[in-house]
């Protein structure tokens, strides 16, 4: 970078404001950027590109709405812009069509699935996921989105003290991010990342800042320009009309007999547990196909009862549910490269 681009000044109007903020590559790396955890800085071009980003976004750093942070990587030192939980609610309000959203987490709780509102729940129920539905002024249908706890938990840090609490953020901002996609288009929840070494990151509060940014720290992360790339999807190796038969045990894997015990086939007993996981009987299928599990003639009601039954045990649901999310993130990084995710 040249000493003219180094000493650039950007200036743009933030989101939601009147008055005009002022950028300078010396203002991010002294004020706004954290060093990593080995105490790593952030380059002028990772200062530069922060700047510019907000400026395309319309962020705000002064008031807790993006951060720059550092974590340490397998390839050394990155740097990763994190827009705060309230920006993301702020951009969602000011929206003309917006009319308000609920949202809560997933339960088992005695067998039975609950949707409950907010994130407090019974000390022996077990959080399966969270929910959240956004209301439209002008649209006949409202967004409402689930996402399964067992995809984004990472067992570690906030993830271990409040499961309930974080789930409900994922699942906000998917439903928010898939209703304006204009406008939240390209901004991700932290966990939505797999970023290693990102989940226990210090984070920076401003003099006088007492907003929910600074308390919580950033919840929303934007890394440019497109997501992690998906894992790379593992075949199980069965003949046809055979169910896998793994062997990897799951601590995540869903409380099947509980949910047996309220269906009456086990077809229905395997719709329920797909619901739980976000997916139909459709992604099921399609994904069965491509592993040989099952013939092409084959449709979710005609699979052999046996067959569902192997289907549902501990070990193979784990896996069953890995594929199921390698595909979603596969589909989600190619819309990405087509430039039409969200």
């Amino acid at each position: 970078m040249s000493e003219e681009k180094g000493k650039q000044i950007i200036e743009f109007v933030p989101f939601g404001t009147k008055d005009k903020i002022q950028l300078s590559i010396e203002l991010v790396k002294r004020m706004i950027a954290v060093k990593t955890k080995t105490g790593k800085t952030c380059t002028d071009e990772d200062a530069f590109r922060f700047m510019l980003m907000c400026q395309a976004r319309k962020l705000n750093p002064f008031e807790g709405d993006a951060f720059l942070i550092g974590y340490d990587g397998q390839h050394g030192a990155s740097f990763s812009l994190i827009t705060a939980h309230q920006a993301f609610l702020k951009r969602a309000e000011l929206h003309p069509e917006f009319d308000g959203m609920d949202s809560g987490t997933i339960v088992l709780r005695e067998g039975n699935i609950h949707d409950l509102i907010g994130d407090w729940h019974m000390p022996n129920d077990r959080v399966l996921g969270g929910w959240a539905t956004v209301f439209f002024k002008n649209r006949a249908h409202p967004m409402k989105k689930r996402v399964r706890l067992e995809r984004f938990n990472k067992g570690y840090g906030i993830w271990k003290d409040d499961p309930a609490g974080m789930i409900v953020k994922c699942a906000e901002a998917d439903a928010l991010r898939s209703s304006f996609p204009t406008m939240l288009g390209g901004m991700f929840i932290t966990e939505e990342i797999e970023a290693a070494g990102a989940a226990d990151i210090a984070r920076p509060v401003f003099p006088g800042n007492t907003g929910p940014a600074a308390a919580n720290g950033g919840t929303v992360v934007d890394v440019e320009p497109t997501p992690v790339p998906p894992a790379p999807e593992r075949k199980v190796e069965e003949p046809k009309k055979k169910a896998p038969t793994l062997t990897r045990k799951s601590p995540a894997a869903p409380a099947a007999r509980s949910i047996e015990k309220k269906a009456e086939t086990p077809h229905q007993k395997f719709a329920a547990l797909l619901a739980v996981g976000n997916c139909t009987p459709d992604d099921f299928i399609a994904m069965a196909l491509d592993e040989g599990w099952i013939d092409l003639e084959q449709t979710f009601d005609k699979i052999p009862a046996d067959r569902v039954a192997e289907f549902m045990r501990d070990e193979n649901w784990a896996v069953i549910m890995e594929l199921l999310d390698q595909r979603a993130a596969k589909r989600a990084s190619e819309a990405a490269a087509k430039g039409d995710l969200l």
